[in-house]
Parts: C-alpha cells; structure tokens; sequence
C-alpha cells in the first residue's frame, strides 16, 4: 500500500530550478496536479526570496524548469505567483506563498499527478510530505568527487543544475501527523476580497529545498503545499535572536486555489 503510494507520489515530484540570465537564483520542489502538467508550488521557489515582489517573477530574462524523474526536462512559464490581500488595519499586506506554473509546450503524454483537494485534514490526522530536500545526497557523493577535465562531466554537471538530481534520487517523502491547523481568513471590504487558509503544522521536519513540495494524504490527494520548516528561539546572552528548527514542518491549505479560479477564470 505504502510502496505503491510512494511510487505515484515520487513520480509526480518535480525538482524546480529558476534562472536569471545564465545565473540559478533558486530551487525548489513542485508537483502536478493535472495529467497535462500544470504544476503546485510555493511563491518564494519561483522568486528565491520573501516577501514577493512582482518584478522578480516578471524578469524578461528570468527562466523556469521542471524536472519530473524520468521524464525530459521541461521549461515552464508563470500562471500565478502568490496571493496578495491588502487588510485594512495591517501595516503589511498578507501573502499567500503560493504559484502556479504552466508547461511552455505540451507534454507527449498524461503526466503523473496528485488530485488538489481544497478540503484541509484533520487535527491529528496522518498525513506525508514530499520534496527534494537537501538532506538527499547522491552515494559517496561522486557527483562531488568527478574530475571536471573528464569527458562528459561538464554537460553532466550543467544537468544537475537543472533538476536533473530528480533522476538521480527521486524525492525525499517523510511521513507525520497534523499537530497544530488554524485557518486564516484575509478580507479586505472595501474591494470585496476575501481568502480563506488553513496552517497546519505536521511534525516531521522536511529541510531547504523541499518547499513546494506536496503534504498529501493515505490516499494521495495533495492537501496542502510545504512552504517552509517551523523554527523555535534557542536564545542566549550573546545570540538573542538565534532560531533553530523545531522539527516541524508548515504546510498551506489548497483553498485559495478557489480564489485563483476566481480572478483568473479557472484553470
């Protein structure tokens, strides 16, 4: 049961890279939701940095790929990229780290993909997250020990810049419960605006480069997107404000997909 579920999950992962110019300036973890490979991440993947800004998702120069294991690596383009409310009374907008990418071409076959399920789990509910995180490392780590004057180990090296990691390893997938879920609910009167999200906290910690990576349920519905790893204050007399990770890991509710509907006209 369990192999089979990580099979299909593995499988619909994706390892995202963005570039600017020839430069990586971030990376990341997806997953399709639609069998034409319409993928799920988090905001912060496509821009590198938080909060978002529109200009760095709107970078003519800025390019987005997708590597599925086994499958070419494919390049993608923005749908969407984070949800901004501005909340009367809060001296900040609220953003929602959330993105929505597009395949630029048309993939030649159905892509395997997790049902979005806009419903949150429960309190205390078994649930999986999935995403390439950097614990993973390749056996002996050879891809470290290669010799770049050796025949084929540049354009095996440009590779792995480009996802090609996914091929090699395949996701990390952990299993945890849900420990902690609140929902948020953003509104701004004046134009009508309102979204709705659920914050869950599930403890197991997944690590940099996992984020936008599914927190799916036993029955491989996505439920929610990894935006980033709790941390706690480990304060003392000479670092006051050092955090460590609290061994959890965060996750965003998939209702706002409802709101993206909304202003884009479905998708």
């Amino acid at each position: 049961m369990l192999n089979e579920l990580y099979e299909k999950v593995s499988t619909s992962c994706c390892y995202v890279t963005v570039f600017l110019g020839e430069e990586k300036i971030s990376e990341g973890s997806g997953f399709a939701y639609m069998a034409t490979g319409e993928v799920l991440t988090a905001a912060h993947v496509v821009t590198g940095r938080w909060p978002i800004q529109t200009a760095d998702y709107r970078a003519p120069d800025q390019r987005i790929f997708c590597k599925f294991p086994g499958v070419p690596l494919v390049e993608y383009t923005i749908f969407f990229c984070a949800i901004t409310v501005n909340v009367q009374s809060f001296s900040e907008p609220i953003q929602l780290d959330l993105a929505v990418l597009l395949p630029k071409s048309p993939f030649v076959e159905a892509v395997s993909h997790l049902r979005a399920l806009v419903h949150p789990p429960q309190l205390g509910e078994r649930v999986f997250v999935a995403g390439y995180s950097d614990e993973l490392v390749l056996p002996f780590q050879f891809d470290k020990l290669l010799t770049k004057t050796d025949d084929g180990v540049p354009a095996y090296l440009e590779a792995m810049e480009k996802g090609y990691m996914a091929d090699m390893t395949g996701p990390l997938i952990k299993q945890g419960h849900v420990g902690n879920i609140r929902r948020v609910i953003a509104e701004n009167t004046s134009t009508g605006d309102r979204i709705e999200c659920d914050f869950m906290y599930i403890d197991n910690s997944m690590h940099s480069g996992a984020s936008g990576g599914p927190v799916f349920n036993e029955n491989g519905d996505a439920v929610g997107v990894i935006t980033k790893r709790a941390v706690t204050s480990a304060s003392q007399e000479h670092y006051p404000k050092l955090e460590v990770p609290s061994g959890c890991t965060i996750g965003l509710g998939l209702q706002p997909f409802i709101h993206i509907a909304r202003m884009t006209g479905g998708t």
